[in-house]
């Protein structure tokens, strides 16, 4: 059954068929059905115009039933939904959304990608807060994670801001664990979720966790520009809007000349104006497909698995350093050939069509596994690194970055 259905994945994804595609967690492979949704709408608001009260109509459908659609995989309501192009808008209408005075402290770790980062940097230039960074790189004890967190806490500290998955080790942190213990102190949590939404099971109102940004292109393979953040009900009334436009507001005519407008009741009121269209029937006819023709519980259990045999393998593979702590965690692997320069590496595969990516930090290399992937692809990757390893790290390819 798996083969047969594994067979139908990859039909509807031909990347899959046409490379050894191993870096979701940048970008998600695209299937058939999304593309020829996008097409449609596409083609559509060619012939037809794209200023129609019927394609507004049939849009401001689309955005409810994809508020619902995150909300039915996160276990949230749609009201707690607000759909955003990316992580990083979620990330900043939350930092920029809380009313920070100076000497406020928010408490980050090594393990962050910038897309979190840089919004607290600007909140230390502007509005004075303090950052305090937490060193997680060398442990992967989830007690020891909380504890090393709480520690840092101080009468200042307001927020906690970390990733559930972390892009650059894969670890899966313990979020309901820093979520309570965050409560304890009145402090809130704000997470990344670019690696985690679509890779792992959530359900973001039994961990406790504030706010929790989400992209659309990576693990539910999605269309770029797309993505959501949930906002636990109870903190909405903590975040002022920093954009604000006609999609705001409860209905776009609530607003006079003298000032006074009335924002939507629940989370879409940090949603701003103009959508990519075409682009929000396609991420809806996506997330149709995962959740009825392919099933989460399937998709979460197969990247689990794959992700544990690719680590299994990788550590059994001599000349081979696993940096990723603990197998199965999400779908990522990160690792080095020590001597080899990853840059390097990463091209050569490529030159093999095989698709993986680099990281800045740790300078190494990262394996994303999908729920498309095969016992096959991984085999192919492993026979590669063999290949490279068994060759002086000069016989590698110059990496030629993008100009």
């Amino acid at each position: 059954m798996t083969t047969e259905k594994l067979a139908r994945i990859r039909a509807e994804m031909p990347v899959t068929e046409n490379a050894v595609y191993l870096n979701t967690g940048t970008s998600g492979p695209l299937a058939k059905q999304t593309i020829a949704t996008l097409t449609a709408e596409n083609t559509r608001e060619l012939m037809e115009g794209r200023a129609d009260m019927t394609g507004f109509a049939r849009l401001k459908e689309t955005k409810a039933a994809l508020r619902r659609a995150f909300a039915d995989l996160t276990g949230a309501t749609p009201a707690e939904i607000a759909l955003t192009h990316h992580t990083t808008e979620g990330m900043n209408i939350v930092a920029h959304g809380l009313n920070f005075q100076p000497g406020d402290e928010v408490i980050t770790t090594t393990l962050e990608h910038e897309g979190g980062l840089l919004p607290l940097y600007v909140l230390k230039q502007r509005r004075g807060i303090t950052i305090k960074t937490v060193d997680l790189m060398d442990t992967a004890d989830d007690g020891e994670i909380v504890h090393r967190l709480e520690t840092a806490i101080s009468p200042r500290t307001r927020l906690i801001l970390f990733s559930h998955v972390a892009w650059n080790t894969g670890q899966r942190l313990p979020l309901a664990e820093i979520s309570a213990m965050a409560r304890r102190h009145n402090v809130l949590t704000l997470v990344d979720a670019a690696q985690s939404v679509g890779a792992i099971p959530l359900d973001l109102p039994a961990s406790g966790v504030d706010f929790y940004a989400m992209p659309g292109q990576k693990w539910l393979c999605g269309i770029e520009g797309t993505g959501a953040l949930y906002i636990r009900r109870e903190r909405l009334g903590m975040l002022s809007p920093t954009f604000i436009g006609y999609a705001s507001l409860e209905d776009s005519s609530m607003f006079d000349y003298d000032g006074a407008f009335m924002l939507a009741a629940g989370a879409r009121r940090f949603e701003v104006g103009t959508v990519d269209r075409p682009g929000m029937h396609a991420m809806l006819a996506n997330l149709r497909w995962l959740a009825d023709d392919i099933g989460w519980e399937w998709i979460f259990e197969r990247i689990s698995a794959m992700a544990t045999q690719t680590f299994n393998a990788l550590n059994s593979l001599s000349g081979v350093t696993v940096i990723t702590p603990k197998a199965g965690q999400s779908g990522l692997v990160t690792f080095n050939l020590p001597g080899y320069d990853p840059a390097r590496a990463m091209t050569k595969l490529l030159q093999q069509n095989i698709i993986i990516r680099f990281l800045p930090y740790p300078y190494a290399l990262r394996v994303s596994t999908g729920f498309y992937n095969t016992e096959a692809d991984i085999d192919r990757l492993l026979g590669a690194l063999e290949d490279i390893l068994s060759h002086s790290p000069d016989d590698l390819p110059d990496f030629i970055p993008p100009k």
